[in-house]
């Protein structure tokens, strides 16, 4: 269980990166730079990311009996990670400032990105035989 874990975090970290770097690299080249710190929106969706996938492998390695309310739990998950975001960041999503299409699609990304991270090592613990 401890490598499935270890190798959970070895993976978002690694997305992390990668992604943080590629999205930073490509708002540098094109000269744009958002109101807000795009390394603290994917460090808070990165974490929280992590914190949800370790947990419901915890859930599934001690309490067997709720691997099939999984998936439910993960909907609920995505809910509570949305209003931690608006809560954190409510300043950000407020109307008095002003973001651009492109501002508002930097903080779109990495929410995708994060949420493809946790449905397939969801889907994937949902799928392995115990």
């Amino acid at each position: 269980m401890i490598k499935k874990l270890l190798l959970y975090v070895i993976i978002a970290v690694i997305t992390f990166f990668i992604s943080y770097s590629l999205h930073n690299y490509l708002l540098t080249s094109l000269d744009s730079s958002p109101p807000y710190s795009l390394r603290d929106v994917y460090i808070f969706h990165a974490s929280l990311s992590l914190f949800f996938v370790l947990t419901f492998e915890l859930i599934i390695y001690f309490l067997k009996e709720f691997k099939d309310q999984i998936g439910f739990l993960y909907l609920g998950s995505i809910v509570l990670k949305m209003m931690l975001f608006f809560v954190i960041f409510r300043e950000l999503l407020s109307t008095s400032l002003q973001l651009t299409k492109s501002d508002k699609l930097s903080l779109l990304i990495p929410i995708a990105i994060f949420i493809i991270y946790e449905v397939m090592v969801v889907v994937k613990m949902l799928n392995r035989a115990d």
